[in-house]
């Protein structure tokens, strides 16, 4: 089976290409709305066959609502994220010195004035290795990256380091099989080099084993994998981490000669001030955000207008909680 993705303004009109070029028997396996271009985005799949050429999307439209920039707002909700305090001065400094702009964009271009983006490019030859501790979701993130790629009609592969870890094979097979990504797993850094040697005309991930990153052992440990492999080391975290923590392990990877991260989880996270706190302390560029649990959702190219979206968005929890209570009484 292959996955691909179209665009369009509209629902129907990004149906409509899926037809044009898959048939009628083509799956739709999700449909989302991009905040970063405003368009819709339908993952659709069908059984092996020989495609056309792609469909060039039509140009971004943006359809955000405009509203008006509100400090006292913003300050409530760098304070509900709980950001520490010199940050919330400099953010709301800097978002303050545009009071004409709308209240996305003023916050928008103050985290462009503190963080650097620089999102991934699937059609670099260099591999990928993505580390950070367990449970981060760096395999999911592994798969969508090279699920990308394969969009892209460009070969892709995971390599895992974490073959050993109780159902991890099973897991990335899970993935891997249905969106045509190749698969193999690397003992250790030795055969990682081995299996990195051949050429390979495609795009390689490389998912890492989970770390502690105050343990030395296993700094050492990562810091010879990507010797050994020469490939770019990105940080993966986990949206609600503590924010002076996940600070503090970003100066750790960053050692290591991480420059990049990928946060995931943005969906299920609530006080998102570590996606600020960690690239601001450790000056490391924002890549890519996740913010769904399905696999056929990639990675979002990360910029300041989508964290500031992120940020403003999210509901306040004891809302939810009236939610459920009231429909489990009804």
């Amino acid at each position: 089976m292959r996955l691909k993705i179209y665009t369009g303004k509209t629902v129907a009109q990004a149906k409509d290409k899926v037809r044009a070029e898959l048939g009628d028997d083509a799956v739709i396996v999700n449909i989302d709305h991009d905040k970063r271009t405003g368009l819709v985005r339908i993952t659709a799949a069908i059984e092996n066959r020989p495609e056309p050429e792609p469909i060039d999307a039509p140009e971004p439209v943006v359809a955000r609502p405009y509203q008006p920039f509100d400090a006292a707002h913003l300050a409530a909700v760098l304070r509900y994220h709980g950001l520490p305090a010199p940050l919330t001065t400099r953010l709301q400094t800097s978002a303050s010195a545009r009071p004409d702009s709308d209240m996305a964009e003023a916050f928008a271009l103050a985290i462009d004035d503190l963080v650097t983006v620089r999102p991934i490019d699937v059609n670099s030859s260099r591999p990928l290795l993505l580390l950070g501790a367990p449970g981060q979701g760096k395999t999911l993130a592994a798969v969508r990256l090279a699920v990308e790629a394969r969009g892209l009609d460009k070969p892709a592969r995971v390599i895992t380091l974490d073959g050993k870890a109780a159902g991890a094979m099973e897991q990335l097979h899970a993935f891997c099989g249905p969106a045509e990504v190749d698969m193999a797993c690397a003992d250790d850094a030795a055969h990682l080099e081995r299996l990195l040697t051949p050429v390979y005309d495609g795009f390689t991930i490389i998912d890492s084993m989970g770390i502690n990153p105050y343990a030395l052992s296993d700094i050492e440990l990562l810091a010879y994998a990507v010797k050994r492999s020469g490939a770019e080391p990105i940080w993966v975290m986990a949206a609600g981490a503590d924010a002076l923590e996940a600070a503090e392990m970003a100066e750790i990877f960053a050692s290591l000669g991480v420059r990049r991260m990928i946060i995931t989880r943005l969906d299920a996270s609530r006080r998102l001030a570590a996606t600020l706190t960690a690239p601001v302390r450790s000056r490391l560029a924002l890549a890519g955000f996740s913010a769904s649990p399905y696999l056929a959702d990639l990675i979002q190219p990360a910029s300041p207008m989508a964290l500031a979206e992120f940020l403003l968005d999210k509901p306040d929890p004891s809302h939810i909680a009236r939610i459920v209570q009231e429909k489990a009484a009804s």
